[in-house]
């Protein structure tokens, strides 16, 4: 199962002939449509966003630790039908692999009886913004120029990416996020309620404190052991910190979310008191020691998101093993144009051998082939 939470990340995809062929779906899954309508739909919305593409191709290369970006979405040639620019067939398999990674994730939910609210989907809808301006801060810290699409090479934002699409593309991107998250409330054995949300926090309350943090970064485990070392036998945190490569403040945060960002698990810091150290800790830059300065506890009005996000990181496992059982025994036909669906590796591969009314350009596929179309295309 592809990762679910983690919108669109090979979603810039293109249709051949999408418009004017038969069947009208471009795949079943468990008997629900696929429609090439809506095929054609999102991939308008997506060819019409340079922004949203440099969004999708930012994730994908941070995805795959820079080894890959998204092909671009417009193909060779003119399209028939308006508004609709061509797109190599390379796209497509990918874009359906994701839409039927999505369809069977609303089955399952649904099957589970698992809805959402209002208030979940105006926290998913904040989510996702969060979610690009995040992937594109992070893109930019990587040098890649490339993929700096902001105007003077500003990062580009959540809430500019998304003002480049139509309000229904973003809809449903908003409720897919609400119902995967809210499935893995369910599947961590939590609930969905907000009572279920109380209950857990109650249960976990230490984990939400809000603390303030202070850190020594080093170059290497030995030497953040070394550092960790120097305090176990008394020295002052300050003084290890002042010898350390970088050291300074990380503001204040609820500890489970600090534990996130910092991609270490919630039992290295919950356990610490004020003038504590840590365990070294693994970052993408180094390693790291911190250490609390201040720590108060967290009335749950303000901590209820963090317990939301706890609690969907709880079930996310769960959540996997669930659609990938799913995947492997549920019902999926692709129309043949767009893509094969291979049922033992549940993905959706390019077709190998095109139909000739289903090639762009042929001349444009051919090595040192021209990128001027040679006849009739569809889009």
């Amino acid at each position: 199962m592809k990762r679910l939470l983690v919108l669109l990340v090979l979603l810039a995809a293109g249709v051949v002939a999408a418009a004017l062929a038969i069947p009208t779906n471009a795949a079943t899954v468990n008997g629900s449509a696929i429609s090439q309508q809506s095929l054609n739909s999102d991939v308008r919305a997506i060819a019409g966003s340079v922004e949203y593409q440099c969004y999708l191709n930012a994730e994908e290369y941070l995805s795959s630790s820079g080894s890959s970006t998204l092909p671009p979405v417009d193909g060779a040639g003119a399209s028939l039908n308006p508004g609709h620019p061509t797109a190599t067939s390379a796209f497509v398999a990918s874009y359906l692999d994701t839409e039927i990674g999505h369809r069977l994730l609303l089955q399952v939910a649904a099957r589970r009886g698992v809805a959402v609210t209002q208030a979940q989907l105006a926290q998913a809808r904040v989510s996702l913004s969060e979610q690009i301006t995040s992937v594109m801060e992070e893109v930019a810290q990587t040098g890649s120029t490339a993929l700096t699409c902001g105007v003077s090479g500003a990062p580009l934002t959540g809430p500019e990416v998304l003002a480049t699409m139509p309000s229904w593309f973003v809809d449903n991107q908003v409720q897919f996020i609400a119902t995967a998250s809210a499935l893995e409330e369910d599947l961590a054995g939590v609930g969905t309620g907000e009572a279920d949300l109380q209950r857990y926090y109650a249960a976990h309350r230490s984990e939400f404190d809000t603390v303030c943090l202070s850190a020594a970064a080093y170059p290497s485990q030995e030497a953040a052991e070394a550092g960790f070392a120097a305090v176990a036998f008394g020295t002052p945190f300050s003084q290890v910190a002042s010898q350390a490569s970088q050291s300074g403040a990380l503001g204040c945060q609820i500890l489970a979310d600090f534990a996130t960002g910092l991609g270490t698990s919630i039992a290295t810091l919950e356990p610490l008191a004020v003038g504590q150290v840590s365990t070294p800790i693994e970052t993408s830059s180094g390693w790291i020691l911190v250490s609390p300065t201040q720590r108060t506890g967290t009335p749950y009005r303000q901590a209820s998101q963090s317990v939301a996000s706890a609690v969907q990181r709880a079930g996310a496992a769960a959540t996997q093993r669930v659609l990938t059982a799913a995947e492997r025994r549920s019902s999926v036909e692709v129309n043949p144009q767009y893509g094969i669906w291979v049922s033992g590796v549940a993905t959706v591969f390019t077709p190998l051998v095109p139909q000739p009314a289903d090639v762009l350009n042929t001349a444009a596929n051919e090595p040192g082939g021209t990128t001027a179309s040679t006849g009739p295309t569809s889009g």
